[in-house]
C-alpha cells in the first residue's frame, strides 16, 4: 500500500513501496525488512546507503522499540527521574500513577535509540539548547519571522503539506517509525473511537503539521528537518518566557531543570523572577511560550479566514506540548477561570499523545483518507497560507 498522499520512497534496495514492510531508519533512508534482514545476516551494520552505523535486524529494531515503549509509557505515567528518550533512567512509576484508561494503545512518544547513550545525548543537547536560546528576544523574532500581517511563505492545501511533510526526519525518532501522515492518521483514529467531535478529530491529524517550518527554517534557529540537525526551535516540551523558568528537581512536567540557569534571560531582573514580564492571573493567551511548531500552526490557523475550528481546538494546538504548564503547573498563577476549561480540553486531548505510533496497526489510507478529506473540507478548505 502506498501511505502518503502523493509519492513515497519505497525501499532503497528493491524498490518495494509495500508500507507494511518498510521500515525507517534513524539518518532517514527506509528499507523493506527483507532487504535489511539479508544484510543483518551477512554482518552489516551500517544504513546501506549512507554508510551511518545502525543495527538492521527488523526483528531485533523491533523488539528494542517494543521494550522501549513500555519503559517510557511508564515514565510519562508515573513521575520518575528521566526526561524524554532517557532511557537509562526510567525506572517503574509511584503505584498511584495508572494508565488512563480511554487512552488509545500506543499513545506516548516512542524513540528507540539502539546506541542509547548516543540518543541520550542527543536529547540532551536538544534540551540545552532549546533552554538557553528560547529567550524573550529569540521568541519575539520568531514570531516576526513567522508573522501573517500581510506576508506567508506559501500556498497549499492540508494534503499538499502533508507531502511536504514526508521529507521532515525527527531527530529524537524511533529507528522502526512511521510516516508522519499515517502517525498521525492514528492520533486522529484513536480520538475517533473515543467518540470525540469531528472537529477534534480533525486536530488529532493536524496537530503536528506546525513542523513544516523546516522548509524555511535554519541551523542558528534550530529548525533543520535532518535526523541530526537542532530541532529546538521544532519541538520539545514549551515553557513560559519572561519569567523565572523551571527550576529545582526533575518531576512531572519539567525536565531537565539544571539548564534553566543556562538561559540569559535569567540574568534580566525583568525577567526573572515569579511574575517576571506579567501580571498575576493575566491569562495563558498573553504569555510568551518557548517557539515551536505548536505556536506556529496556532498563528497559521487563526490567520486563514476559511478555517473553522472551535477555540477549543485552537487550544490543544497550541499547548499540547506545554508540560510545565498542564502537567506541572508551574504557571498556575498566571491563569484565569477560563484557562482551567482550556486545561480540561488540553489534558483531554493528551491522552492520545502527539506520538502515538503502533506498528502493529497499520492503517488503510485509501479507506480513511475520503472521511479525513470531508472533514478538512469543512474545518480547514482549499489554500491556506502558511
Amino acid at each position: 500500500m502506498n501511505v502518503s498522499v502523493g509519492s513515497v520512497v519505497g525501499c532503497s534496495v528493491c524498490l518495494s513501496e509495500e508500507e507494511e514492510h518498510l521500515v525507517n531508519l534513524r539518518c532517514g533512508h527506509r528499507f523493506c525488512a527483507g532487504c535489511l534482514k539479508k544484510a543483518a545476516e551477512h554482518d552489516h551494520s551500517a544504513c546501506p546507503t549512507c554508510r551511518q552505523p545502525h543495527e538492521l535486524d527488523p526483528d531485533e529494531l523491533k523488539a528494542r522499540f517494543e521494550a522501549y515503549r513500555s519503559k517510557y509509557r511508564s515514565w510519562r505515567a508515573g513521575g520518575v527521574k528521566g526526561c524524554v528518550g532517557e532511557v537509562d533512567v526510567v525506572c517503574a512509576p509511584p503505584s498511584r500513577a495508572k494508565k488512563v484508561e480511554s487512552q488509545c494503545k500506543a499513545s506516548e512518544a516512542f524513540r528507540d535509540y539502539d546506541v542509547e547513550h548516543a540518543r541520550k545525548d542527543i536529547v540532551t543537547a536538544h534540551y540545552r539548547d532549546m533552554r538557553s536560546k528560547q529567550t524573550v528576544a529569540f521568541v519575539n523574532k520568531m514570531h516576526r519571522k513567522y508573522s501573517f500581517r500581510g506576508n506567508h511563505r506559501a500556498e497549499m492545501t492540508i494534503k499538499e503539506a502533508f507531502d511536504e511533510l514526508e521529507h521532515y526526519v525527527d531527530s529524537s525518532d524511533p529507528d522502526l517509525g512511521l510516516p508522519n501522515l499515517i502517525h498521525m492518521l492514528q492520533t486522529a483514529e484513536g480520538i475517533r473511537r473515543a467518540g470525540h467531535p469531528d472537529w477534534f478529530v480533525l486536530t488529532g491529524l493536524i496537530h503536528d503539521m506546525g513542523k513544516i517550518m523546516y522548509l524555511w527554517g535554519t541551523e542558528e534557529d534550530g529548525q533543520r528537518g535532518t535526523a541530526e540537525g537542532p530541532q529546538w526551535a521544532l519541538g520539545g516540551d514549551t515553557f513560559v518566557v519572561g519569567c523565572k523558568l523551571p527550576v529545582g528537581k526533575t518531576r512531572p512536567g519539567v525536565v531537565f531543570p539544571e539548564f534553566s540557569k543556562l538561559n540569559p534571560d535569567m540574568n534580566d531582573p525583568r525577567y526573572n523572577t515569579k511574575f517576571g514580564m506579567y501580571e498575576p492571573n493575566c491569562g495563558l493567551d498573553n504569555l510568551l511560550f518557548a517557539y515551536g511548531h505548536d505556536e506556529y500552526l496556532y498563528q497559521m490557523l487563526k490567520a486563514n479566514d476559511q478555517v473553522t475550528l472551535p477555540k477549543e481546538a485552537l487550544a490543544m494546538i497550541r499547548y499540547h506540548s506545554a508540560y510545565p504548564w498542564h502537567t506541572g503547573h508551574i504557571y498556575d498563577h498566571f491563569m484565569t477561570e477560563d484557562d482551567y476549561k482550556t486545561l480540561e480540553w488540553v489534558l483531554e486531548f493528551n491522552k492520545f499523545d502527539l506520538y502515538t505510533k503502533d506498528e502493529s496497526n497499520p492503517l488503510n489510507l485509501p479507506e480513511l483518507w475520503p472521511y479525513y478529506q470531508s472533514l478538512i473540507d469543512k474545518y480547514c478548505p482549499g489554500k491556506l497560507k502558511w
